[in-house]
């Protein structure tokens, strides 16, 4: 069995979807399990970055796709390479090709879309509501990262049960806990100086940065911030929120830092130099920025909603991202309370040590023998 595996977002800076396939791919090479890899040039420098085009025993077969277009990629490259590397399968995020010469697999890290389209452009609410229910029905597994994204999957997109696979992600070892002197060139290079508190994801409507806002200046007023910034880190991908519009009229300039999009090699030392990490998101399929804040041995908040219990189990305070105070009332406690926070690294580094690419890989690697079978 060989799966041909489309990772046309490496070194496109998809944030998730990148991090996933990066992971996976790595995954596959610890179980020595090498696939077919469709990458564009850009994945070829991601792959070899991350070490999984080549550090181990093993290697993928790199396939690269000559067009940079999505309609191109998914109606002729992706075909035309499952023939000629012999592929037994094609596995695809999301969007598959609606020809194929071999059987194909999605993963659906969430289905917002269909959730909540209110969160979604026009535009993107009619592709991902056309393209992802297709490929999904037509594939002969389909991949979710939680059980809460494998109910939304059966509930939503009607997927018989017996084709839904559940295979979490996980963090690379580069997510661990790090001193001063190792974070300090990364975080100069993110603009950040002095303590603070990170929040880190696409700047969306599903994020709920604005209660999140609210709720920091509700610990300002207080007097409870000791000196403590609130750095929001991440892309725009999607249908965006007008953050720094936010920030201001919030009255929170001096107290909240944007340093956009954080290239993969900062992300340990900025989650490592946070006296805490909060995540208000009010949909996610599975939540890797808390699974990675854990990793780097930092007391975390999280949002009750969605698969974010089911990811933080013990380690993290949870509260109702619909309500202003309850985040307050998180934050508070963390940035109060040194012995909640003691307890809540260790119960978090031990939590994140559960997960692992490896074992998202063989549970993949599961799926296609069953999509096969």
């Amino acid at each position: 069995m060989k799966a041909l595996i489309d990772a046309h977002m490496l070194g496109a800076f998809e944030t998730g979807n990148e991090t996933y396939v990066r992971g996976l791919l790595k995954g596959l090479l610890e179980i020595r399990a090498p696939q077919a890899v469709a990458v564009r040039e850009s994945g070829v420098r991601a792959l070899a970055q991350s070490g999984a085009a080549g550090d181990y025993a093993l290697t993928h077969d790199v396939r690269r796709l000559r067009s940079g277009s999505d309609v191109a990629r998914l109606l002729v490259e992706l075909p035309r390479l499952a023939r000629e590397s012999g592929a037994s399968l094609v596995h695809c995020t999301y969007v598959a090709p609606p020809r194929c010469p071999v059987p194909t697999v999605v993963t659906d890290h969430d289905v917002s879309f269909a959730r909540h389209p209110e969160w979604f452009t026009a535009r993107d609410r009619a592709l991902l509501g056309a393209a992802v229910p297709y490929s999904a029905r037509r594939a002969r597994a389909v991949i979710t990262p939680s059980e809460h994204a494998r109910r939304e999957v059966l509930e939503l997109l009607r997927i018989p049960e017996r084709r839904v696979h559940v295979t979490p992600e996980a963090c690379g070892p580069e997510f661990r806990p790090l001193g001063p002197a190792a974070r300090a060139e990364a975080l100069r290079r993110c603009g950040v100086d002095g303590p603070y508190v990170l929040s880190l994801g696409n700047l969306q409507p599903r994020k709920n940065l604005g209660r999140l806002l609210d709720a920091w200046r509700h610990l300002r007023d207080a007097h409870l911030l000791e000196d403590h910034r609130l750095v929001l880190a991440g892309g725009t991908h999607g249908k965006r929120e007008p953050v720094a519009r936010m920030v201001a009229e919030s009255g929170l300039t001096r107290e909240v830092l944007l340093p956009g999009h954080v290239r993969q090699e900062d992300l340990p030392a900025l989650y490592a130099g946070a006296t805490a990490f909060v995540y208000p998101s009010l949909y996610e399929g599975f939540g890797l920025p808390l699974l990675e804040a854990m990793a780097c041995g930092v007391p975390a908040a999280c949002s009750e909603a969605a698969s974010l219990p089911e990811v933080a189990d013990d380690a993290a305070l949870l509260f109702d991202p619909h309500d202003t105070e309850a985040i307050a009332a998180a934050l508070g406690a963390l940035l109060a309370d040194e012995g909640l926070r003691a307890a809540l690294v260790a119960r978090g580094l031990s939590r994140a040590a559960t997960f692992s690419w490896a074992a998202c890989a063989r549970r993949t690697f599961d799926a296609y023998t069953g999509a096969l079978a």
